[in-house]
């Protein structure tokens, strides 16, 4: 009875009423906790005569149509009729400069019951109220907080702040620009070569060489993923910046000049640590894929080790080569802190982005057109992997048993991956115990007193002082954010692996869209959009958790796409002649057979909320500091021993945490 009650429009009617009677109907400057009683009274809706009154009271007209015969043209009366509505709230909202407040959420919420049960009525996705729900909520996710910010952005890039046509020509024939623009595609290139070459040589290692050392090449393979890209970057100016002792080495006995770091040389550096993790995960799993067979028949075909190697395997790889070269190129492109620190005279969008809007300019129309250049590249990246990888087929694998052991590397090709895999090693150990090393001395280059003060100052001031808060705060942002992104993936995939429905390809392309847009040009969109009425989040923990749920959304919906794959639809249709609603299908057969899978996606969507920055460095307030602004307005004010201790005390809680989490799921294994 209470299952079939929360079917029912009127419950949710009802529930709106009682939002409008206790919570207030306007945004509150300060928060819920934050406002007087005197502000919380004018904010609500009775308090004063209003809109809010037509919008609340059009809620008693759908309750006539549940008395009338269910009938088809009713139900799609209904539909038109919430769109209408919707639209409307949102332009008299518009018109009005009315902002909308907690009760205003549930009164979308009844809305969308309305919405749902009329299209139950109209038999989409079977009348299933349950998955019509969801499907709902996952559209105005994606609508809403991916597609509507970027409208946002190309509103003001083609209309200009004043509101007429911006000066948009003015701008792209500015030389500089294609300077910054060709900067960009330079290095980013660089970088995705390079770290596509090392991830090659750490997935051979890993996957045809490592036995003992299996753990030591995972750790120093995934090692800067939990790491904070600009944390990287403090790391290798420790080692190579003017004070740094590799720098110091150099000049004295090969003259090389202190500076040669800062520029083009120190992003390429910086972002190939950063970023080769990412692409070592891609060919990593690519590598172990490949089915021995083809190996083994080169070899009694007469090939020896390296022609199997270069003629089977490699061109095998392409796929993943290609893709972890274009995503390693996005990444880099979008990534601002680190030629923020390193970057020197070299200017890239990302930062010319950051500093339009933070800085003395304070221009958004020149960093939303920037901003627009840069989604422009990322998506023509993201049109030739979908369009020239993700449509040739490379499979390797078939259904059958044991397919033998993978033909070992050449002599000469094994040299080679050692001898590169222990450099690497090398370096990272070095660059890792700089950090930590520096976090422990009075004044890197000037002082090396050991000294435990910077610690003191960050975490020794009470919880109120220091870096407390920041952390305590980005931590309760990130816990609340990582069940939601991996949810939300979980579902969506489970939507597009098992359902077939009308805009399903375009939702499918927007929320894949969201890894493409660079997480610059996805804080300057947040911005643009959340800034005004009717939605104002701006200054709140909120817009910092939906930014956050969306960039990570599609790290769980391609996880979970790959695991749906491998499970029989027939579970499904099992469970369904047994009488199981969906929602008991998916709790109690396909979410336990896909625990390890969401688990997965829930604590990488966790380490990236905890290390996120390019995407939130737009939205953080003084009251809504995370970790990495802490350490970046630390780098600002030149006060890198307070930045190197910080940083090194995030890579020791993600580890841990990481640490905690492989124990406690540990190696599940489901018999199929």
């Amino acid at each position: 009875m209470l299952k079939h009650r929360f079917h029912q429009p009127i419950t949710w009617i009802l529930l709106a009423f009682l939002a409008f009677a206790c919570l207030p109907v306007r945004a509150l400057d300060y928060g819920l906790f934050g406002a007087t009683a005197k502000e919380y009274f004018a904010a609500m809706g009775w308090a004063q005569v209003n809109i809010s009154w037509l919008w609340f009271g059009a809620l008693w007209i759908f309750p006539l149509f549940q008395r009338q015969p269910v009938s088809r043209h009713s139900a799609k009366t209904t539909v038109i009729l919430t769109a209408l509505w919707v639209a409307f709230i949102w332009f008299s909202a518009e018109a009005y400069a009315f902002r909308f407040g907690y009760a205003v959420i549930f009164l979308f919420i009844a809305i969308g019951a309305i919405f749902v049960d009329a299209l139950a009525r109209l038999g989409f996705l079977r009348g299933d109220h349950f998955l019509l729900a969801v499907a709902t909520g996952l559209a105005v996710l994606v609508i809403g907080f991916i597609f509507y910010p970027l409208t946002a952005l190309f509103t003001i890039f083609f209309t200009g702040e004043s509101g007429e046509f911006g000066n948009v020509f003015t701008l792209l024939n500015h030389l500089g620009l294609w300077k910054v623009i060709g900067n960009s595609l330079a290095v980013s290139s660089a970088v995705g070569l390079c770290s596509v070459a090392f991830a090659l040589i750490l997935a051979l290692y890993t996957t045809r060489i490592a036995k003992r050392s299996l753990f030591i090449s995972k750790v120093f393979s995934l090692l800067p993923m939990v790491t904070p890209p600009f944390v990287v970057s403090l790391g290798v100016m420790l080692m190579f910046g003017r004070s740094g002792y590799v720098t110091q080495f150099l000049g004295q006995h090969f003259g090389v000049s202190p500076n040669w770091l800062y520029g083009f040389n120190g992003i390429l550096i910086s972002h190939t640590l950063a970023l080769t993790p990412m692409a070592f995960m891609l060919l990593e799993g690519a590598l172990k894929n490949l089915s021995p067979k083809l190996e083994e028949a080169a070899v009694m075909l007469g090939a020896n080790r390296w022609q199997s190697f270069r003629f089977i395997v490699l061109p095998l790889l392409k796929p993943a080569l290609a893709n972890a070269f274009l995503i390693v190129m996005v990444q880099s492109l979008a990534d601002f802190s680190s030629p923020f620190v390193l970057g020197g005279n070299f200017d890239v969008l990302a930062t010319q982005i950051y500093f339009y809007i933070v800085g003395a300019q304070n221009d958004y129309f020149s960093a939303s057109a920037l901003g627009i250049i840069l989604l422009s590249i990322s998506l023509g990246i993201f049109w030739l992997q979908y369009h020239f990888i993700g449509r040739k087929n490379y499979v390797t694998l078939s259904g059958k048993g044991f397919e033998g052991r993978s033909t070992p590397l050449s002599f000469g090709l094994k040299i080679t991956v050692v001898s590169i895999f222990a450099a690497w090693v090398a370096f990272n150990a070095l660059l890792y115990g700089s950090i930590f090393y520096g976090s422990v001395m009075q004044n890197w280059g000037v002082n090396h007193t050991f000294t435990l003060q910077h610690y003191i100052t960050l975490f020794g001031q009470g919880w109120k002082n220091g870096a407390i808060p920041s952390l305590l705060q980005t931590v309760l942002f990130a816990v609340i954010a990582a069940p939601f992104t991996a949810v939300s993936g979980f579902l969506l995939a489970y939507f597009f692996s098992r359902h077939r429905f009308f805009g399903q390809k375009h939702i499918e392309f927007l929320t894949l869209l969201s890894f493409a847009v660079p997480g610059t040009v996805a804080g300057v969109s947040y911005i643009l959009a959340f800034n005004n009425v009717p939605i104002y989040l701006t200054g709140t923990g909120a817009i910092i958790v939906l930014s956050m749920v969306t960039r990570n959304m599609p790290i769980g919906l391609r996880a979970a796409l790959v695991n749906f794959k491998q499970l029989d639809p027939a579970l499904d249709e099992a469970a369904y002649s047994l009488k199981a609603s969906t929602f008991q299908t998916l709790r109690f057969i396909t979410l336990p057979l896909l625990k390890p899978a969401l688990l997965s996606a829930l604590v990488t969507s966790f380490v990236r909320a905890m290390t996120t920055i390019s995407a939130i460095i737009f939205l953080v307030t003084p009251s809504t500091r995370v970790a990495t602004s802490f350490i970046l307005n630390r780098v600002e004010d030149g006060d890198y021993g307070l930045a190197v201790a910080y940083g090194a005390s995030l890579i020791v809680i993600m580890m841990l945490v990481i640490g905690l989490f492989g124990r406690w799921v540990g190696e599940t294994k489901l018999g199929r």
